[in-house]
């Protein structure tokens, strides 16, 4: 019996130090299991540290790009439409010339026809005067032409001036009636023109050449907007110390969605070839730089309103 207790002593003894062992094996593996798993959490934290830092890196760079795109893409359109504005002033310029030299060439022939006719009608009444009054609505109808010729030339020295470096007191009423002789062509007798200008004595400063290319440009579109027959109503009246200036057409009419962009570079209603989509953009441009503004009111199929508002000199 004591030699049986001795044995189960010895059996427990080696059994409990087993356990103590693969305890302290399981703990040691528990631990090191512990360590590695905060290892890797610490490297994955690193790394999603690193990664959010590269995504705020990459984040700020492609904002930073965007908006230089956009400065990019701004400045290429403004770089666009300073070009077409150049471009088209230096037509505008050689248009001018043109003009200019035309108005010179026909105002010689002008002369020869009015100092002939004036020698005709004087040599009848000196030796045929039975027969002058049967031709005298003859000489009538060469000086209306002459003088109508005349106005129109003159017209076209207003519209080629080339000191549009200049401002200079300016008669609206007068811009407005040179701008109606040039196109009286395409009035055709089948617009008709009503005029109300005020009677109220006012005096506007601005280049006069622009201001004729200006009231070129709103008077030409009135014109092609109207097909067959039609009116032309303008209008100018005083209000708060600037000169209001109405033109209104009862012409085709332009729709809601397009109204806002008619002084768009490059937009037109008209058919391909028959616009270049500059000319209202231009007008825009000529009387913003006369510290004035301009507007647009249109209904389709009714007509159109352009307003102008010019500063009158204190």
């Amino acid at each position: 019996m004591k030699d049986l207790n001795i044995k189960q002593r010895v059996i427990v003894n080696y059994g409990s130090a087993v356990l103590v062992f693969l305890l302290l094996v399981v703990v040691f593996q528990t631990y090191r299991l512990i360590r590695k798993s905060k290892e890797k959490n610490r490297i994955l934290q690193d790394q999603r540290e690193e990664l959010a830092a590269a995504n705020e890196e990459l984040t700020a760079i492609n904002e930073e790009l965007h908006t230089q795109r956009e400065e990019l893409q701004s400045t290429l359109t403004t770089l666009k439409e300073t070009q077409n504005k150049l471009v088209s002033s230096e037509k505008m310029a050689s248009l001018g010339i043109l003009a200019a030299g035309v108005a010179h060439e026909i105002n010689n022939p002008l002369n020869f026809i009015k100092g002939g006719a004036l020698a005709i009608e004087n040599y009848v009444k000196d030796n045929i005067e039975g027969h002058l009054s049967k031709i005298s609505h003859l000489f009538d109808i060469i000086n209306v032409g002459v003088e109508r010729a005349a106005d129109i030339v003159k017209s076209l020295n207003h519209y080629s001036r080339k000191d549009d470096t200049k401002t200079a007191e300016v008669k609206i009423d007068t811009v407005i009636d040179n701008c109606l002789m040039i196109l009286s062509s395409e009035l055709d007798d089948r617009i008709n023109v009503k005029i109300n200008y005020t009677n109220k004595p006012f005096t506007i400063e601005c280049k006069e050449g622009k201001m004729h290319q200006a009231f070129l440009n709103i008077l030409s579109n009135a014109i092609q907007s109207i097909e067959g027959d039609g009116t032309i109503d303008i209008t100018t009246s005083l209000k708060n110390k600037f000169l209001i200036v109405m033109v209104s057409d009862s012409g085709c009419g332009i729709s809601k969605e397009n109204v806002t962009k008619v002084a768009d570079p490059f937009f037109t209603t008209k058919d391909p070839g028959k616009g270049t989509g500059l000319g209202l953009s231009i007008t825009q441009s000529i009387i913003e730089e006369h510290s004035g503004s301009i507007s647009f009111d249109s209904v389709l199929g009714v007509g159109t309103t352009v307003t102008v508002r010019l500063p009158i000199k204190s």
